[in-house]
């Protein structure tokens, strides 16, 4: 008899009762419908943000990864570990509730990576739980979080990738001249920017390489071998990509080094560096005696009377929780009154004109952005993004906010000669236009710079008050260059702006009333 198929049929035997099968299925579309918001709004991330790209073969490749496990759980006796179990479990779906509660969809994500677990455990026991380890552990590559961890790592890398396509090209002949990220060719200047640092490329390798190391290999220093092999061909592939991309620009082979050709490169490159990786595999798995493959040492013992209370009540209390998340946890704190009233300086000697507003901030419930113009001339731009209520993928602070906040140093801006608040300050280039940009964010009257507090103070108000408003407050003007004295003056021009406006700002937000 084939494996496969002395598998299927000893689980037939030790499950067969179709009441046991039955609730089995329930009690995963109880778990599925639990989580069911959070996925959707994982899913969008990934959809929306290139980085997580990755993550839509996450579960599939975590299905799997129990696939090929499956003799080793039909040889395990269940043991349901029922007070640690449940212990567990409840802290994953306290975790789910206070996220939904405050308003963080981060908390609401890691807690299904407590909650399975715990599921797992109270139902199956410690066995089951380990054999099923890696697989519930690899699911955590599909949370969107891996932008905070790698963060610190691109400027190291950007470097490493620069420094080791200049040796690159040196051994072409080329003759280029480094300055940090930036490599200055004869005909073209090059920067290795933070979108070419690699780190996205090694996330990517690092969850191709480790199932691929679990399925394929079985000496734990083989597998961890090829984990740090595929890291190792990670970076020095983005230094390839880079050397590449010089070698094109020199001969003016490179077309748009920002169109497709750009793209092109990456693609060809990323080739390269996964044939290499699975070359390594290759090697690293000659040799190797086939893994044993045969009849389960035990089989699952699950009888309906043993199994029918602690799995019907799982089921419940999924889907109780399922149905409390389809309930807006945080009541709408609008902005009443109009904006129009407020916000005019005409009588500080600004001219208003009403522009439209960018969509820096996704999912905002109300937004207003104005041109100010001085007697001068001079020009500031305000802007103003306000949220009534956060929840799952409608946050203040959200993936793309560390882009906000790059390059962003904190200053402190007099508003009426004794007080001061503190805000970020940015210099901005964009479509060969220069910008000096301060930005806060105001939640219920706290002036805040800081995207962390930004969520510990949004959590606080939806645990302790049930709201979840908060506002980003957006004030830039022009700049004729970067130089010193040119930034200096702009950010005069914003100080002196932001004095006359601060005092209105605050009652215009001050104005808010809750939504029944």
């Amino acid at each position: 008899m084939k494996p496969a198929t002395l598998s299927l049929s000893v689980m037939a035997k030790t499950v067969g009762d179709r009441r046991v099968q039955t609730l089995g299925i329930v009690l995963a579309l109880a778990l599925l419908f639990c989580y069911v918001d959070v996925l959707l709004g994982m899913a969008n991330q990934w959809w929306t943000i290139s980085f997580y790209s990755y993550a839509f073969l996450i579960p599939g490749i975590s299905a799997y990864l129990v696939w090929v496990r499956r003799d080793q759980l039909w040889a395990v006796q269940p043991e349901p570990a029922y007070v640690m179990g449940t212990v567990i479990t409840a802290a994953g779906l306290s975790a789910l509730m206070l996220g939904r509660k405050a308003g963080v969809q981060t908390v609401q994500q890691i807690s299904l990576l407590i909650t399975v677990p715990g599921v797992v455990l109270c139902l199956f026991g410690w066995r089951i739980l380990k054999v099923l380890g890696l697989p519930i552990a690899f699911l955590g590559f599909m949370i969107p979080v891996w932008d905070a961890v790698t963060e610190p790592l691109h400027l190291p890398f950007q470097r490493l990738s620069a420094d080791l396509g200049v040796r690159l090209l040196n051994l072409f002949g080329i003759p280029v001249y480094q300055n940090g990220v930036f490599i200055y060719l004869p005909n073209i200047t090059l920067e290795v920017a933070k979108s070419c640092s690699g780190v996205n490329y090694l996330i990517a390798v690092l969850a191709t390489s480790i199932p691929l190391a679990t399925i394929v290999l079985h000496s734990v220093g083989k597998r961890v071998g090829l984990v740090v092999f595929a890291v190792t061909v990670s970076a020095l592939a983005n230094s390839l990509r880079v050397a590449l991309i010089g070698v094109l620009a020199y001969y003016g082979l490179s077309g748009d080094l920002h169109g497709p050709y750009h793209t092109l490169h990456g693609l060809f490159v990323s080739m390269i560096g996964y044939v290499v990786i699975f070359g390594g595999l290759w090697v690293l798995s000659r040799g190797q005696q086939p893994a044993p493959r045969g009849a389960p040492a035990g089989k699952w013992q699950l009888q309906w009377s043993a199994i029918r209370i602690p799995w019907t009540v799982a089921v419940v209390v999924l889907v109780v929780v399922g149905v409390a998340g389809s309930t807006e946890w945080s009541r709408p704190v609008t902005l009443g009154d109009d904006p129009e009233k407020h916000l005019s300086l005409a009588d500080a000697g600004w001219v208003r004109l009403a522009v439209p507003t960018s969509d820096m901030m996704p999912g905002a419930d109300q937004k207003w952005s104005w041109i100010y113009r001085a007697g001068d001339g001079e020009d500031v731009r305000l802007s103003l993004w306000y949220f009534t209520f956060q929840s799952q993928g409608k946050e203040l602070i959200h993936v793309g906010t560390s882009a906000l906040h790059r390059g962003a140093t904190i200053m402190k801006l007099s508003v009426d000669g004794q007080n001061a608040i503190e805000v970020n300050r940015r210099i901005l280039s964009e479509g060969g236009k220069r910008q000096v940009a301060v930005f806060w964010y105001d939640l219920n009257g706290r002036r805040l710079t800081s995207p962390l507090a930004v969520k510990l103070y949004t959590a606080l108000d939806g645990i302790t008050q049930g709201r979840t408003n908060g506002a980003l407050i957006w004030v830039a003007t022009d700049l004729p260059s970067a130089e010193e004295e040119d930034v200096e003056q702009a950010t005069t021009r914003l100080q002196t702006f932001i004095a006359q406006a601060f005092p209105r700002l605050t009652q215009f937000l001050a104005s808010s009333s809750s939504t029944p």
